[in-house]
């Protein structure tokens, strides 16, 4: 289920250390006692239409920091607050816990704060299955971190178009969501870390803008159509050519999402452009810009940091100063 920004403006008022368990796991669940437990609190009025909205939003995104659910949920309090409610939903298991990749959030530039994710009570509440087994809830180490930067695309994109007024939104999927599947296939040719979608009112009419965000990380080769990336550009061209507007979340939309790759390193940048536009065979826009030019920046629709791959395959943007920002100078999408 998608979240977006209007939704919480309502709601405010096993090898090797890589493979370990980074979240915390359920042992054994007891679904009655979990029900009970649900039910009294919802009874008792002790669960607001704000624990609802943020266990929504941690359904999508897998993991949220203490300073990123502050940003999100209390921007107008204290730390303090956001930590004591937060707390109180751990305690009633509504809320998990994750380790704090400390080491790697600072190198992202992150703050080091305390990792939460779903936890049981949360699952039944959003009425999902409450079963330890289910693999794709327990985050390895590698993982945490990955959802952490996700997670900050998403509290950037919320905090910009909250300062830009009423009139704009952005909706959230995340990757269970967003993945395209060919047929009954169990594993997706496409999994996007997420899809956005800006929305900005102009009186009866939307302007949408539509993203695909992939995070890219990685330090390896790129150039082969076996690597992550050469397979990620053909499950692109695979999702477009495959009548793409069949898929539930973009059905509504006049054309396919732009795809927003955000990556480190300048040079990895440039070869990322030239894989892409080399395994690409369909009309996909592409937009990669640097994590560190748009973390220092407030509006992240504003700031002149994408280099652009065209509809028709041209790169846009090989040089820094002149690159673009996602949105027009005048603001509007």
């Amino acid at each position: 289920m998608p979240i977006s920004t209007e939704q919480q403006l309502s709601t405010i008022e096993a090898t090797g250390n890589a493979a370990k368990i980074f979240a915390t796991r359920p042992g054994r669940i007891d679904r009655q006692q979990l029900k009970n437990q649900l039910a009294h609190l919802l009874d008792r009025g002790r669960l607001t239409g704000r624990d609802e909205g943020l266990v929504e939003c941690l359904r999508e995104l897998n993991v949220l920091s203490l300073d990123q659910i502050r940003r999100v949920w209390w921007p107008h309090a204290k730390e303090a607050t956001a930590y004591n409610r937060l707390y109180f939903l751990l305690k009633q298991s509504v809320l998990g816990g994750a380790r704090m990749p400390a080491a790697g959030m600072k190198d992202w530039g992150l703050p080091p704060r305390k990792v939460y994710t779903v936890g049981a009570t949360g699952w039944l509440w959003l009425k999902e299955e409450i079963n330890p087994t289910i693999s794709h809830r327990h985050l390895k180490r590698d993982q945490v971190l990955h959802d952490l930067l996700v997670a900050e695309i998403y509290v950037r994109l919320t905090e910009t178009v909250r300062v830009r007024g009423e009139a704009w939104s952005v909706i959230w999927t995340g990757e269970q969501g967003a993945s395209f599947f060919n047929g009954d296939k169990p594993t997706p040719v496409i999994a996007p870390d997420g899809l956005a979608i800006i929305q900005q009112r102009r009186g009866e009419k939307v302007a949408t803008l539509p993203l695909f965000i992939e995070l890219d990380r990685s330090r390896e080769a790129h150039g082969r159509p076996s690597s992550d990336w050469g397979r990620k550009v053909q499950g692109y061209n695979r999702f477009y050519a495959h009548n793409w507007q069949t898929h539930p979340h973009l059905s509504d939309l006049p054309t396919f999402p732009w795809v927003a790759v955000i990556t480190h390193g300048a040079q990895r940048l440039l070869n990322l452009a030239q894989a892409i536009k080399k395994h690409r065979r369909e009309p996909v826009i592409y937009y990669l810009a640097l994590w560190g030019d748009l973390m220092a920046e407030e509006d992240m629709l504003a700031v002149p940091a994408w280099l652009i791959i065209t509809q028709e395959g041209q790169v846009i943007g090989v040089k820094r100063d002149q690159r673009q920002p996602l949105l027009p100078n005048n603001g509007g999408t």
